[in-house]
């Protein structure tokens, strides 16, 4: 299921709703039930399995496009594996990696959308919604008639204050996040730098010039 036809999950901005209408795909996959069903055959925590339940309810089958981070994203958002872990409580894995990455996404206990990889968990954002929210921003940012400046490393350090930028609250930023001024965007990514501990993997995008109204309406930051 695709395009018009595509059944959203609530509680998303306009400019979600759009990019998901017109670039999202629900895939077949198990239902609620039969992860249910599986999971506690195997002995699964509950509260997990709930969890994991609650999620696959709301997101499970949702096929988005390639991000231009964390090497395209999940393939297919479609929960997997749900376990109770120290520091994390009731988790799971959030949906298969496009190609073989050296970590997985994972969503927490507390609804945190992340990267794992072995003992170590970065939170990228404070939710799924927010990770969707994130990915709609900045396919549209990267269409925009803007001047668009790349930083790494320590540079990108200090970027909001520097501009005079404020956060933009729907990406629920952790260690991402995304920051509007007047005319101007910032994308900032700090998960793989956190997740290896290399600070030269950051990486900021500054779009700048974003002075036509149109855009900033569709952008909601008008």
């Amino acid at each position: 299921m695709s395009g018009r036809g595509l059944r959203l999950p609530s509680g998303l901005t306009r400019r979600a709703r759009a990019y998901l209408t017109a670039h999202a795909i629900r895939r077949e996959t198990w239902s609620v039930e039969q992860h249910r069903r599986h999971w506690h055959r195997y002995g699964r925590p509950a509260d997990a399995v709930e969890h994991l339940a609650a999620y696959q309810g709301r997101w499970g089958g949702l096929e988005l496009p390639p991000t231009p981070e964390y090497e395209g994203g999940p393939q297919v958002l479609d929960a997997d594996d749900p376990s109770v872990e120290d520091g994390l409580g009731p988790c799971f894995e959030a949906g298969s990696t496009r190609c073989s990455t050296a970590y997985r996404f994972m969503v927490d206990g507390a609804g945190r959308f992340g990267i794992v990889a072995e003992d170590s968990w970065v939170p990228l954002h404070g939710s799924v919604e927010g990770w969707v929210e994130a990915a709609a921003l900045r396919q549209l940012a990267d269409g925009l008639p803007a001047e668009v400046r790349m930083a790494t490393g320590a540079r990108i350090d200090g970027l909001p204050e520097r501009y005079g930028l404020r956060p933009v609250p729907e990406v629920a930023g952790v260690t991402d996040g995304w920051w509007r001024g007047k005319d101007s965007l910032l994308a900032i990514y700090r998960g793989e730098a956190r997740l290896f501990g290399n600070l030269q993997y950051q990486t900021a995008y500054l779009y700048l010039g974003i002075d036509d109204l149109t855009e900033r309406l569709r952008l909601g930051i008008g």
